[in-house]
C-alpha cells in the first residue's frame, strides 16, 4: 500500500480571493450584548485600482455608513488541498452608487445599485475570520482582568468580554451616555499563556442599565476599529479563557 501524500497549500494571494462573481459578507453592525450580528450578503462585480466594487444589500446600507469601517469576509477553497478557508479584512464605506454600469462600454448595460469598498493591498493585510465569536466571558476575580477607561470619570469595573465588545459597570449616577466614544485597555494576568498582555483600542457605548438594585449603573461597549494584532489575540484570548472554565467546571463536578 503507498502512502498518500497531502498536497501543501499555495500562498494565499488577492487574486485567487477577490475575483469578481464572488460572494462577500458584510458585518454591518454587532451587538456585544446579545451577540446578534447584522452580516449581510453581497457579491464582487469589479475590481478598479484601490477599490471594490460590490452589489449593494438587502437591506441596502444608506449615506450613514459612508466613511463607516465594517469586517468584510469571504470564503475560498484551495482547489489543490480542498482546504476552505474565510479570509477577511476591515474594510472602509468609501461610497454608494445607484447608477452603476455593470459594462460601461456597452450603451445597453444594466444599471445597478453598488458600495464601493476599500481593498487590502496586499495578502499580508487578509486575516483568517470566523465572521462571528459569539462566545461571552463572564469576568470574575479569579481571571485577574483589569479594565481601564478615558475618560474615567468614576471607578469602573469589567464584568464581561467577547469579540464585539465589553460590558462594565460604576457608581450611580453616571456620566456616560449612549454613544459616547471611550479608549480603553484590558490588560491580563502575567501568568496566563496569551499572545499578548493587554488589548487597547477604541469603543463606543451601545447600552445602558442599572444594576442590581439600581445601586450601579452597567454599560455595554462596542469595539471600534481593532488593529490587525488585537483582532487575532482576542479570539485566541476568549479560547484560553473558554477552555479554563471547562477544565474547572469539571474539577468542580469531580468533587
Amino acid at each position: 500500500m503507498s502512502d498518500v501524500k497531502q498536497l501543501p497549500s499555495r500562498p494565499v494571494s488577492i487574486e485567487r480571493i477577490l475575483r469578481p462573481q464572488t460572494k462577500i459578507d458584510l458585518v454591518v453592525a454587532e451587538n456585544s450584548l446579545t451577540g446578534q450580528v447584522d452580516i449581510r450578503s453581497s457579491m464582487i462585480l469589479d475590481l478598479p485600482p484601490g477599490r471594490l466594487i460590490v452589489a449593494q444589500t438587502v437591506p441596502p446600507l444608506g449615506k450613514a455608513q459612508i466613511q463607516r469601517q465594517m469586517e468584510v469576509s469571504i470564503v475560498h477553497r484551495d482547489r489543490t488541498t480542498s482546504e476552505i478557508v474565510r479570509w477577511g479584512w476591515t474594510a472602509t464605506v468609501l461610497g454608494l452608487e445607484n447608477d452603476y454600469k455593470l459594462n460601461p462600454d456597452a450603451p445597453e448595460s444594466r444599471v445597478v445599485s453598488v458600495i464601493n469598498l476599500s481593498r487590502p493591498d496586499d495578502q499580508s493585510k487578509l486575516t483568517k475570520s470566523n465572521v462571528r465569536q459569539a462566545y461571552r466571558l463572564e469576568a470574575n476575580q479569579s481571571h485577574g482582568i483589569t479594565l481601564t477607561v478615558k475618560p474615567m470619570p468614576a471607578a469602573v469595573h469589567l464584568l464581561n468580554f467577547s469579540a464585539g465588545g465589553f460590558m462594565f459597570s460604576t457608581a450611580k449616577p453616571s456620566r456616560y451616555v449612549i454613544d459616547q466614544n471611550l479608549s480603553f485597555k484590558l490588560t491580563f494576568p502575567d501568568g496566563a499563556p496569551l499572545p499578548v498582555r493587554s488589548l487597547s483600542g477604541e469603543a463606543v457605548i451601545v447600552r445602558l442599565e442599572f444594576g442590581p438594585g439600581e445601586k450601579t449603573i452597567h454599560l455595554g461597549a462596542r469595539f471600534q476599529n481593532l488593529d490587525s494584532e488585537s483582532r487575532l489575540a482576542l479570539p485566541k484570548i476568549l479560547h484560553y479563557y473558554m477552555l479554563e472554565e471547562q477544565r474547572r467546571r469539571r474539577q468542580d463536578n469531580d468533587l
